[in-house]
């Protein structure tokens, strides 16, 4: 199999963040895969690298804490490597409402779903602009899209929030980065089964399955390198609010 280039992958252990790893290491994908668990990691970089026979590193990294990430770029430097994708997934549902959230819980959101993406494509984006197919990948959420917490889940206004600032952003990063031939795509899934909705009593039938994310992106990663999908709206065929009678 022709090599591709350099893949980072956040969130990358588990859930969708696995199912992106796994489609990007059958089309040939190097990969460098953060999250906060080593030990997941080690178990995901050891199952790819000796199912697709590619090259899988990892780092322990806190994508909510900035030294965090300046490590993990201290470590790619030190490597020599240069990343052609960069797949922006790590994040964490947190409940709260305008009227109840507390501003340490709002902080602890934003921190992971926000500040820790934009920080690394910071941090990253020099180095993508000197690799291949120069492609940053942001997975934001529906809740991004409308008000679906005014239909029966106020809960997830604070997440809602976090998303939703991941879509007004990708606009002006394109803007930014369109004269270094980056490309940036944003990906906004509904609900999809990970270990998140373990314990769930809604059948598993109305989930998506993390492998159908990843499937999206090996899409967005094989157009010619002067197109770009800029946006993708995925969600269950029968999945539909309020959840009355599921849960």
């Amino acid at each position: 199999m022709a090599k591709r280039g350099l893949a980072v992958v956040t969130g990358g252990s588990r859930g969708i963040g696995h199912g992106i790893a796994k489609e990007l290491a059958e089309m040939g994908y190097d990969l460098f895969l953060l999250a906060k668990d080593p030990s997941r990691l080690k178990k995901t970089a050891d199952e790819l690298s000796t199912k697709y026979k590619v090259k899988v590193d990892y780092f322990a990294c806190d994508l909510s804490d900035t030294g965090s990430i300046d490590s993990f770029h201290k470590s790619l430097v030190s490597k020599k490597l240069i990343p052609d994708v960069l797949v922006s997934n790590a994040g964490v549902f947190l409940p709260g409402s305008t009227a109840d959230t507390k501003m340490e819980l709002f902080d602890e959101m934003i921190a992971v779903n926000l500040k820790g993406m934009f920080y690394i494509t910071q941090k990253l984006m020099p180095l993508l602009a000197k690799g291949k197919d120069k492609r940053i990948i942001l997975t934001s959420s529906i809740w991004a899209l409308d008000s679906y917490p005014a239909e029966g889940r106020e809960e997830a206004t604070l997440y809602a929030i976090s998303k939703w600032a991941i879509r007004g952003w990708a606009r002006s990063l394109r803007a930014e980065v369109r004269k270094d031939n980056i490309g940036v795509t944003v990906i906004y899934p509904g609900e999809t089964f990970t270990d998140e909705w373990e314990g769930t009593t809604i059948p598993k039938e109305r989930f998506m399955k993390p492998e159908d994310i990843g499937k999206i992106v090996r899409a967005v990663l094989s157009t010619s390198p002067q197109t770009v999908i800029e946006e993708v709206v995925v969600r269950p065929i029968k999945w539909s609010y309020p959840l009355k009678g599921w849960e």
